[in-house]
């Protein structure tokens, strides 16, 4: 694990450092380069000043410039060989054909010469050691930079105190989450967050949301289950306590009967409680791959045609090639529970069709019957769990259709409710995303 703020004040000042290594160098060869033209200008000036005063004999020569400076002279003439020297040269320069600036190793030392040829025979050196430039050099350097090396402490203090008060608000955001209860779920504060940390705060507070939201549901689906659970339980119980008292064979029987009726309603129950319980958790993450709707429809078709010829119920398709992303076993049950409703509600000697088309970037799956039909208020809420509308006979849990709407959601799709066949009963439209290739 590691510290934000530590992170950013080594970052910081490492680039300071980097940065002022930067700023040294580029400012020393600056400055070599400005005290060369001039330590250079300052020997040529030299040499042309001695030229002028010579008339073919060599005269005194003393040392020129200051002492930081160190520059030497040396005049020989060509003709006798006589040399005359300043100061500061145990020996003279070797006579070379060099006229002009050069750089020479002599006794040791690299020098930087200006050689000069009068009409009188004379050769002319002034001379500078390299190093007393590269000295000056760095003193000036040096003079240059040192304000900036008075200001670096500064600008870490200032670094340091500026990358405090940037991570104060997330201090402050993280001490008011560690304070929140664990049932608390309110939306955290954002007023006078930076852009950053307020955009993170609002992911939280949006996670917080669907939190609330999905621990509400399982609240609302725990006591709603704990309910409906209940009743067939306790029915259950009194048909066991039926049979245990029944004193003929008729009615002993006529109680197992119904035992075991009770026990194919809870089951049923519990099954379709559990297909809820798999649906709702992470249920966008499992991997969606193509679906033949047509050929689904098919196969639902074929699994409740019996059933529906139990009551005589005309069963019809009416199915296009459509192909739709999802999960197959839960675009199966979606339509075997919207079908196997149509049966139960819907009339004997009914009809119910079931179809599937292309519209726009839609797939749009159908399931009409010319049952009773559902009541327009009552539209939205049978979608509900447990739910079950009002003079209804058929046996049912409540929970189909609340199956059928979760499952258009992990789809990103919609249902709707509208009349049926023959202007009665009941239609069940589901619009689907089309699969993009």
């Amino acid at each position: 694990m590691y510290s934000i703020r530590d992170r950013l004040l080594w970052t910081f000042c490492i680039a300071l450092l980097l940065a002022g290594v930067a700023a040294t160098y580029m400012t020393f060869i600056s400055a070599r380069g400005e005290v060369d033209r001039f330590l250079d200008t300052e020997l040529q000036q030299i040499a042309l000043s001695l030229s002028a005063h010579t008339d073919g004999t060599l005269p005194d020569v003393q040392p020129s410039g200051s002492d930081e400076q160190h520059i030497v002279i040396q005049l020989l003439d060509t003709v006798s060989g006589q040399t005359h020297l300043s100061s500061g040269l145990p020996s003279p320069f070797p006579v070379t054909d060099i006229e002009g600036f050069a750089n020479i190793r002599h006794e040791g030392q690299t020098w930087r010469i200006f050689a000069l040829k009068t009409v009188h025979n004379i050769s002319i050196i002034t001379a500078q050691p390299v190093d007393v430039r590269v000295k000056l050099a760095f003193t000036s350097a040096l003079h240059i930079l040192q304000p900036l090396v008075l200001l670096l402490p500064f600008l870490i203090v200032a670094v340091w105190l500026l990358v405090g008060q940037g991570l104060a608000s997330l201090n402050r955001t993280a001490k008011i989450v560690s304070t929140r209860s664990s049932t608390s779920l309110e939306p955290l504060p954002v007023k006078g967050l930076p852009v950053e940390v307020k955009q993170l705060v609002l992911a939280l507070n949006d996670l917080l949301a669907k939190l609330e939201q999905s621990l509400e549901a399982q609240k609302r689906f725990a006591s709603d289950a704990a309910h409906e659970l209940r009743t067939p339980l306790t029915a259950l119980k009194l048909q066991v306590q039926l049979a245990e008292r029944a004193k003929t064979e008729e009615s002993r029987q006529k109680a197992f009967g119904r035992l075991h009726a009770g026990i194919d309603r809870a089951t049923g129950l519990v099954q379709q409680l559990l297909v809820i319980a798999r649906l709702d958790p992470d249920a966008h993450k499992k991997p969606f791959v193509s679906v033949k709707l047509d050929e689904v429809i098919g196969a639902v078709a074929d699994e409740l045609t019996v059933l529906a010829q139990q009551k005589n119920i005309s069963l019809e398709t009416a199915t296009k090639a459509v192909v739709v992303a999802g999960m197959e076993d839960a675009l199966k049950l979606l339509i075997t529970n919207l079908t196997d409703n149509a049966i139960r509600y819907t009339q004997p000697d009914g009809r119910i069709r079931l179809s599937v088309k292309r519209e726009q970037n839609d797939a749009i799956i159908e399931v009409s019957d010319n049952g009773p039909g559902i009541a327009p208020e009552e539209r939205e809420r049978v979608f509900d769990r447990f739910y079950r509308a009002l003079g209804t006979k058929a046996q049912g849990h409540g929970l189909g259709l609340a199956i059928v709407k979760r499952i258009v959601e992990i789809h990103h799709g919609s249902i709707v409710i509208d009349d049926g066949l023959d202007g009665k009963g009941t239609t069940m439209r589901i619009r689907l995303p089309l699969l993009t290739q």
